[in-house]
C-alpha cells in the first residue's frame, strides 16, 4: 500500500492526522508533501493550526467531507 493509500484509508474513517502521528503510524517522514500530493490529486484537505500541551504548534489535517 502507498502512502497516499494510506492516508486516504486513514482519511475515509473520519479521523484527522498530525506530521508526528503519521510518521509512527505509517513511517511517513513527510506528510505535508503526501498532503500537497492529495490536493494535486483533487482531494480537499483541511489544515488546523493547533498547540500541544507544552505550548509547540501543529497542524492536524483531515479530509472535507
Amino acid at each position: 500500500m502507498t502512502q497516499l493509500q494510506m492516508i486516504k484509508k486513514h482519511f475515509a474513517k473520519g479521523l484527522s492526522l498530525s506530521s508526528y502521528e503519521a510518521m509512527n503510524l505509517y513511517r511517513i517522514a513527510s506528510l505535508s508533501r503526501r498532503i500537497n500530493d492529495l490536493e494535486e490529486a483533487g482531494v480537499t484537505i483541511n489544515r488546523e493550526r493547533k498547540a500541544d500541551a507544552t505550548g509547540r504548534a501543529y497542524v492536524r489535517y483531515s479530509k472535507v467531507a
